[in-house]
């Protein structure tokens, strides 16, 4: 059977436009994006109310866009901004559909979009997949938040060729359905979320029993930190982790190479910056700023400089490994609402709390939660009775990573709950963020 996506006309014809762009050089994608920048301003000046009242009040009219600096001229866009005034910043047309964001910032999200803009979108995420060999019906076996009715929560599509394993039940006795139904249908690839891939990955190293061979795992939809990485490769052994960087807005879409675990970003997709805590572009190695995207593919609702609350690190304009003339960023440091905030306002990533040690052994599962300044709750669940005197390491271990601002209150849980999208949440951020001084 033909993948789906192959029978889709505007699937193939990103692919192919994707596939003759690859080797373009830096001054080809300069003057692609020009074009293009210019293309999505003046449409949703010509077309919108919301955009063409935002540029007017700033005496900015689309023809004064000649270069990249004329551009970043204009006021940055807010997802609050378009939310509020959805109508006045879209462009209704009868192919559009209206789609929502899981609400991970706090901020649940609607606005339109084409079918057009969506097969762009799947092409694109394709097209990096294909750098470490992946490729339209290899077998792959998919752990998301799909609530699977059938009696063992497993389903074959056959259309994609994919085993699809609901991430609503990773408890023992069904993630060993998952291992056992592998064998049976041996997939070159796993793909999902890291949250649910590691939840997975931990069993299979607790229970120390065999898994097929895969060539590669996708993760998707979620920052994948360096802990989930580090188990990945030691129970996947030469499973190439492959990560991606995007967001149901299109508006930027980043992969790693086929050689190094640095984003790259798709030039043709959309226009992404980098901006620090006074709005400056950033271009220091090393250095964190908010991902800006304005988006290629979507016309119905365009979003322009628009602002993700995503952060990332800029490492260059060139990839030194597989030579592409791309932004490159170091890693995906999270979304804004992953960050703890200590009682002396410190931010502190999620990424920083990456153990290489034997402290999370005797928890199954776990997560933070902050809704005060400066106070963390640690949620567990343990895999079976746990000492005080080993739940006191524990979290003397944590207090390490964050420092001497933060009190750290341990709580035992039975069940942590997923997000409606079926994802393993790290951190529940109640708390409202603005970018600060980051650690």
């Amino acid at each position: 059977m033909i993948h789906k996506d192959l029978t889709n006309p505007y699937y193939v014809e990103w692919l192919d436009f994707l596939k003759s762009t690859e080797k373009w050089t830096e001054e080809q994608i300069h003057d692609y994006q020009l074009e293009e920048i210019k293309k999505i301003v003046k449409h949703a000046y010509e077309n919108t109310a919301g955009y063409r009242k935002l540029y007017d009040s700033v005496g900015i009219n689309p023809n004064d866009i000649k270069t990249i600096e004329d551009f970043r001229k204009l006021p940055f866009v807010e997802k609050r901004l378009i939310q509020e005034n959805l109508d006045d910043f879209t462009f209704p047309t009868d192919e559009m559909e209206y789609v929502t964001t899981g609400g991970s910032t706090g901020i649940p999200f609607g606005f339109y979009r084409d079918k057009k803009a969506f097969a762009r979108e799947l092409a694109s995420k394709a097209h990096q997949y294909y750098r470490i060999g992946w490729r339209e019906g290899c077998r792959q076996m998919v752990f998301r938040g799909l609530p699977i009715n059938t009696a063992d929560h497993i389903e074959f599509i056959p259309e994609f060729n994919e085993l699809r394993c609901s991430s609503y039940y990773l408890i023992p006795e069904q993630m060993e359905k998952y291992r056992l139904k592998a064998f049976d249908y041996k997939p070159e690839f796993l793909k999902g979320y890291p949250s649910s891939l590691y939840i997975f990955a931990r069993y299979l190293e607790e229970v120390n029993k065999p898994f097929p061979v895969v060539k590669g795992l996708l993760c998707a939809s979620e920052n994948l930190y360096a802990y989930q990485k580090e188990l990945f490769k030691k129970v996947f052994k030469g499973a190439r982790i492959f990560s991606h960087y995007g967001h149901y807005e299109l508006a930027v879409l980043a992969g790693y190479c086929e050689h190094e675990d640095t984003y790259h970003v798709l030039p043709q997709y959309g226009f992404a910056e980098l901006i620090d805590k006074n709005g400056n572009v950033v271009t220091q190695r090393g250095q964190i700023g908010e991902i800006v995207g304005t988006s290629f593919l979507v016309y119905n609702t365009p979003f322009i400089r628009y602002r993700t609350q995503d952060l990332a690190v800029f490492k260059g304009m060139r990839c030194e490994s597989c030579g592409r003339p791309y932004q490159i960023w170091e890693r995906i440091e999270g979304r804004l609402q992953e960050f703890i905030v200590t009682r002396n306002g410190r931010y502190i990533s999620m990424t920083a709390i990456n153990m290489h040690d034997d402290t999370f052994d005797p928890i199954r599962q776990f997560q933070f939660y902050q809704e005060e300044k400066g106070v963390v709750i640690f949620r567990y669940i343990p895999k079976d009775a746990i000492t005080d005197e080993r739940l006191m390491d524990i979290k003397k271990r944590l207090l390490l990573k964050f420092g001497d601002d933060i009190e750290l209150v341990m709580k035992e849980v039975s069940e942590i709950p997923l997000t409606k999208r079926g994802k393993h949440r790290f951190l529940i951020q109640k708390l409202n963020l603005g970018i600060g001084d980051i650690e």
